[in-house]
């Protein structure tokens, strides 16, 4: 059975999923070793509320930086669309002024 790529997740896909399942362990590893670990409730909750924080800023400078990375591809690509579409329109235009200069000459020869 013959397979399409385009049905096949992309490289990027799998990685990021993979990078979120390490995050994911390292983050229950954490918090069962913090609820193992002989301390009082008071001691837990505030190391875990530090690590939740550490980690949320890690988490939301990596997203930040995911977005910005996003939009300078889409900025790019969408300048690439545009130029390819200009040039299709000056070579369009070309085709079209030559092929209108060739019946002009055509039918000036004709008569």
């Amino acid at each position: 059975m013959e397979m399409n790529a385009q049905y096949l997740p992309a490289a990027s896909d799998r990685a990021g999923a993979k990078v979120m399942m390490f995050i994911s362990g390292v983050a229950l590893g954490y918090a069962v070793a913090t609820l193992l670990a002989p301390k009082s409730g008071r001691e837990i909750r505030s190391s875990l509320g530090e690590f939740a924080k550490s980690k949320g800023d890690s988490v939301s400078g990596a997203v930040r930086s995911a977005v910005g990375a996003a939009r300078d591809a889409t900025r790019n690509v969408s300048r690439r669309v545009a130029d390819a579409m200009d040039e299709g329109r000056e070579k369009a235009g070309d085709a079209v002024a030559s092929a209108a200069a060739k019946v002009a000459s055509a039918s000036r020869g004709a008569e």
